[in-house]
């Protein structure tokens, strides 16, 4: 059993190992993004239509994520959910190997 523990812990260790995690994070992080702005446009019809509809055409606006975890829509909470667990798997991995978020600048 110790062997099975140390050869996990070394094999965690390898440069290799750590640079294909620190890929994953990025592929995490740019996934969030994905999905957050493909939640704006499911708001924008939904809703948060009628504030849409009264918005000039090509004026542009930044939206908080609080802003969608406040909406009622059922689609809208389940994407927001999403984002959160994604968020807390890049957190859990980033912390488990313990990557510094200087490192290949990755997003905190």
């Amino acid at each position: 059993m110790y062997y099975l523990e140390y050869s996990k812990i070394k094999y965690m260790q390898s440069d290799i190992y750590k640079e294909t995690l620190k890929d994953a994070l990025k592929n995490l992080y740019e996934v969030n993004g994905m999905i957050f702005n493909s939640m704006v446009p499911v708001a924008m019809t939904g809703e948060l239509k009628e504030w849409s509809n009264s918005v000039p055409i090509g004026e542009e606006h930044n939206f908080p994520f609080d802003l969608f975890k406040n909406c009622d829509d059922t689609n809208i909470q389940l994407l927001v959910k999403l984002i959160e667990q994604v968020d807390e798997t890049y957190q859990s991995i980033k912390n488990l190997n313990a990557i510094e978020t200087e490192e290949e600048d990755l997003p905190e």
